[in-house]
C-alpha cells in the first residue's frame, strides 16, 4: 500500500508560489494611478461635492466623512484595477498576490515577533527625527488624517477613522504594495531591491517627511514578510498591528491630554 504524501509547512508554502506575469510597466501605472487619484483626484472630487452640495451648510465633520468616503472609494478603485490586471490581462488567479491562508497560524506568529523585534528600531527612528527636528528648530507637522483624528467630536466620523485606518487601508495598501507593486519590482530588480523600492514608495506616499523613516523600517519589514511567507497574512495582521498601536496612542492623547500628542 502506498502511504498518504506528508508535507511540512514548507513544502506546503512552496507549493502555492506562484511567478507572477505583470511587469515593472504594470506597477508604473497602478503605483501612478495611486497617486493621481489621491493627490489629485481625491481633492477635486471633495470639492466638486462640497460645491454641489454647498460647503458653507458643510459642517467640519461632515467634510472629513466626504474625504474619507472619496478615499475608501479611491483604495478601492485602484484594487479592482490590480485584480483587473491579474485576472483578465495575465490570466492568474489572486492568490498569485498572496492572498492565501495556508499555514496562516505559523505566519502570523512569525510576523507578530519579527514586529515585536522591529517595533524599538521604529520609536527609536522617532526620537533620532524628532531630536533633528529640534536642534535645527523645526516643529514636525502632523499628518491631515491625525489632526482630524485629534479634534473631530462626532463618534461617527472618529469610529469610521478607526475603521478605515487599523482594517481597511492596511489590507488594500498590502495588496497593492506588497502583492502586486513589490512582486513586480522583484522580476525586475530581485528581491532586496524591490523590498526596498517597495517601502520607499509605501513611506513616500504617506507625504509625511518626519515619519518618512519610521514608515520605511516598517515597510522593510512588511516586504521582508510578504517575501519569507509567500502570502499577505502575516503582514497584513502585522499592518494593522501597527495602525492599531498608534490609534491606541492617538485616541488615549485625544481623550486624556486633551489633544496634545507629546514631542518625543
Amino acid at each position: 500500500m502506498y502511504k498518504p504524501l506528508e508535507m511540512n509547512s514548507t513544502q506546503i508554502k512552496q507549493s502555492i508560489t506562484f511567478d507572477c506575469r505583470w511587469n515593472l510597466k504594470d506597477a508604473v501605472k497602478v503605483f501612478l494611478a495611486y497617486v493621481i487619484f489621491m493627490f489629485v483626484g481625491m481633492p477635486l472630487i471633495a470639492r466638486l461635492i462640497h460645491t454641489i452640495v454647498g460647503s458653507n451648510i458643510l459642517s467640519e465633520s461632515v467634510r472629513h466623512s466626504v474625504v474619507l468616503f472619496v478615499t475608501l472609494f479611491i483604495n478601492l478603485i485602484i484594487c479592482l484595477y490590480v485584480f483587473y490586471i491579474v485576472r483578465v490581462e495575465y490570466r492568474q488567479s489572486i492568490t498569485t498576490l498572496g492572498l492565501s491562508i495556508v499555514s496562516l497560524s505559523d505566519n502570523i506568529k512569525q510576523g507578530i515577533k519579527r514586529y515585536l523585534i522591529t517595533l524599538p528600531f521604529i520609536i527609536l527612528a522617532g526620537f533620532i527625527i524628532n531630536l533633528i527636528s529640534s536642534y535645527y528648530g523645526i516643529a514636525p507637522d502632523m499628518q491631515d488624517v491625525i489632526k482630524w483624528l485629534l479634534g473631530e467630536k462626532s463618534i461617527f466620523v472618529v469610529v469610521s477613522l478607526i475603521l478605515f485606518g487599523i482594517i481597511i487601508a492596511p489590507i488594500m495598501e498590502e495588496i497593492i504594495f506588497r502583492g502586486f507593486i513589490q512582486s513586480a519590482l522583484k522580476n525586475s530588480f530581485g528581491k532586496q531591491y524591490a523590498i526596498l523600492i517597495s517601502a520607499l514608495l509605501f513611506a513616500a506616499v504617506h507625504m509625511d517627511i518626519f515619519a518618512f523613516l519610521q514608515i520605511f523600517i516598517l515597510g522593510v519589514l512588511l516586504g521582508n514578510l510578504y517575501e519569507k511567507t509567500q502570502t499577505l497574512a502575516a503582514s497584513i495582521v502585522v499592518h494593522i498591528l501597527h495602525n492599531s498601536l498608534t490609534m491606541v496612542f492617538l485616541l488615549y492623547f485625544k481623550y486624556y491630554l486633551k489633544g496634545k500628542v507629546p514631542v518625543f
